[in-house]
């Protein structure tokens, strides 16, 4: 799969996206699973989905100084970004995803620089991002991109943006 890094282009996300951004959050969350959590994480996509893709136009709106992108290759998407303001100076980097097969080839450090890129055009200063404990590359990768852990946290409660079920959480930001 050499050369996926040059051919992955970003875009902002279109309502004719959706069945493909729904499969692909269905497919990664599925793959991050872990053993025994499978109908939690069932549970979970189907919130995202019904909760957050069904309204991303207007969740994720300029107007609010959001923005919301797909990566996507050869008429398929295989990521997905955004940005969403959480008061006048802090951004929160959200449903970063990115296929597996395009994973260690620059993709993502290039989706991270466009959100962060953008964040500072709309006039934030500093970014923030949470992660569960399952992603472990996730956490060295925010570390690597200078991200400061700032808390960690159980997730008992299941929302649009953790699963719940007991998973712990790193919450990280960095100055813009």
């Amino acid at each position: 799969m050499i050369g996926l890094a040059q051919t992955a282009i970003f875009r902002r996300y279109r309502t004719a996206d959706y069945d493909s951004l729904a499969a692909l959050w269905t497919r990664i969350n599925r793959e991050l699973a872990p053993a025994g959590m499978e109908e939690l994480f069932d549970r979970y996509i189907a919130m995202t989905i019904n909760d957050e893709l069904n309204q991303l136009p207007e969740i994720f709106s300029e107007a609010k100084r959001n923005a919301f992108w797909v990566v996507h290759d050869s008429n398929t998407i295989v990521g997905s970004f955004g940005i969403e303001s959480r008061g006048a100076d802090e951004t929160e980097l959200r449903r970063m995803y990115l296929d597996k097969h395009y994973r260690g080839q620059s993709v993502a450090q290039r989706m991270l620089d466009c959100a962060q890129t953008r964040a500072r055009q709309l006039g934030f200063t500093k970014m923030i991002v949470s992660t569960a404990q399952i992603p472990k590359a996730a956490d060295r990768f925010y570390r690597k991109n200078g991200f400061q852990q700032i808390r960690t946290e159980i997730a008992d409660v299941m929302t649009a943006k953790q699963a719940g079920g007991g998973l712990t959480r790193f919450h990280f930001e960095k100055t813009l």
